[in-house]
C-alpha cells in the first residue's frame, strides 16, 4: 500500500503482491434484484411524496414571517387567478354548445358520406 500524503491510497493488490479477491472478474457485483424482492428498497416516488405532503403542511400552519398583508394579496391573487381558469372554462363550453347547435341545424350535410353499391 502507497501513501500519497497522510492519505493512504490502495494500488488494488494485497500487502504480499497478490490480487485481491474484489478486483477478480470472475467474482462480479451481486444480481440485480428488483424492487418488490428486497426489504429496505428505496422507493423514490413515496420519499418525494412524503416530502411534498410535509412542505405542504408546514406552508399551511406557518405565516413564514410574512405581514398579513402579503397573505390578504396572495388569497386574492389566488381567488383572481381561479376566476380567469372559470372564464377559460365557460369560453370553452360556449364555443362546444355554440358547435352542438350548429351541427344541429345542418342534419342534411354529412360529411364523408360513401354510396355503396
Amino acid at each position: 500500500m502507497a501513501e500519497n500524503g497522510s492519505i493512504p491510497v490502495s494500488d488494488g493488490s494485497d500487502q504480499n503482491g497478490a490480487d485481491s479477491e474484489a478486483a477478480d472478474p470472475q467474482t462480479g457485483p451481486p444480481p440485480r434484484q428488483p424492487r418488490a424482492e428486497r426489504a429496505d428498497a428505496f422507493a423514490f416516488s413515496s420519499w418525494l411524496l412524503e416530502g411534498m405532503v410535509g412542505l405542504c403542511e408546514e406552508l399551511r400552519h406557518s405565516d413564514l414571517g410574512l405581514p398579513p398583508d402579503f397573505w390578504t394579496h396572495a388569497y386574492a391573487a389566488r381567488r383572481e387567478g381561479l376566476l380567469a381558469c372559470r372564464a377559460l372554462v365557460d369560453a370553452a363550453l360556449a364555443r362546444c354548445e355554440a358547435d352542438a347547435a350548429r351541427q344541429k341545424e345542418e342534419p342534411g350535410s354529412q360529411r364523408g358520406r360513401v354510396d355503396i353499391d
